[in-house]
């Protein structure tokens, strides 16, 4: 497998992850569709999440618009695209490989809102043989902490542990560090899942605002997810609660301001449901998810009252004064 990476994407994750492997002195090359994010990559920055701040090692970085050229220049190919583009993406990858065979690394976790389906499997669909081996990065990270070198540790999740191992190698440096998941369905439950239960936490959180509360409750969250992940794999170990990508991103997606379902939740307990999705602007990933979760738990008998609540705060007209109302006190 050769060293260089390209990456699809310009944005804040792709920006973000190209960062750490020029830092790594491994030669990226980018691909996008903004004209303005390409030609900021290519004098060494981006703006339009980063500010001014110049990359790190950037004459090993260099961005375009042609997909065939990113394609043809490594066989390790970074997926930094929003999960509504993946479907579209992947399919354009495959149209133009024309037989080649490609690694890929994912760092879009979670379901796909239209299907319902892991966006593990969309990408195994539409790659389908031309995929070698395929890494999702699921874990507590931010992209701007990322590309400001503050210490970051996330799981990287494959089946296959040699490209594991080659992946943490080729990523590993004094501010990123991946450690190896093989349990990929319960990573990416968790990666879900965990948007939905910060929107209830931001509820609880504001009205309540005790941090006894707000432990107890993500505690509670993080045990419910669980038995989700029970019932739909059938595999009753816990330990995928415990990784990174488990207990590590259930605590930074719903105790932080800069999540933006955890934000939400504040503001549904402010305004309410209707209000706050008329004055929300960006994509609310939990909200999204919660739809499918209630699919879910409509399918499977399964005991989450925390997550019923939210679902039924958000859907179902149900006070958001009220989420806690299964604690009976």
């Amino acid at each position: 497998m050769n060293n260089k990476f390209s990456i699809i994407g310009t944005g804040a994750w792709a920006t973000a992850i190209a960062n750490v492997l020029i830092d790594n002195n491994v030669q990226v090359k980018m691909y996008g569709i903004n004209k303005q994010e390409i030609s900021d990559i290519n004098k060494g920055r981006n703006t339009k999440f980063f500010g001014e701040t110049i990359l790190t090692n950037s004459h090993l970085l260099s961005a375009t618009n042609n997909l065939d050229e990113v394609l043809q220049f490594s066989n390790n190919i970074v997926l930094a695209v929003p999960s509504v583009a993946l479907d579209s993406v992947t399919k354009n990858i495959k149209a133009q490989l024309n037989g080649a065979k490609i690694n890929v690394i994912n760092v879009a976790k979670g379901f796909d809102n239209t299907t319902g389906k892991f966006l593990s499997d969309i990408i195994e669909a539409n790659l389908g043989d031309s995929m070698i081996n395929l890494a999702t990065f699921i874990g507590p990270s931010y992209a701007i902490e990322v590309f400001e070198k503050k210490l970051t540790m996330i799981n990287v999740a494959t089946k296959n542990e040699i490209y594991a191992n080659f992946l943490c190698e080729i990523f590993d440096n004094h501010y990123f560090k991946l450690e190896w998941i093989s349990n990929e369905m319960g990573a990416q439950i968790f990666a879900a899942l965990k948007n939905v239960l910060a929107i209830g936490i931001g509820i609880i959180a504001y009205n309540n605002p005790g941090k006894n509360t707000h432990s107890a409750m993500i505690s509670l969250g993080v045990r419910e997810i669980l038995k989700v992940y029970h019932v739909m794999s059938n595999d009753n170990n816990d330990m995928v609660g415990y990784e990174l990508s488990g207990i590590g991103d259930v605590f930074l997606t719903c105790s932080s301001t800069k999540s933006r379902n955890f934000s939400f939740g504040q503001k549904i307990a402010q305004i309410g449901v209707d209000q706050s999705l008329k004055q929300e602007k960006m994509t609310i990933e939990g909200y999204d998810t919660a739809k499918i979760l209630k699919n879910i738990l409509e399918s499977h008998k399964v005991y989450v009252p925390l997550l019923k609540n939210i679902v039924d705060v958000l859907f179902n007209s149900k006070d958001p004064n009220q989420i806690l109302d299964f604690l009976n006190w």
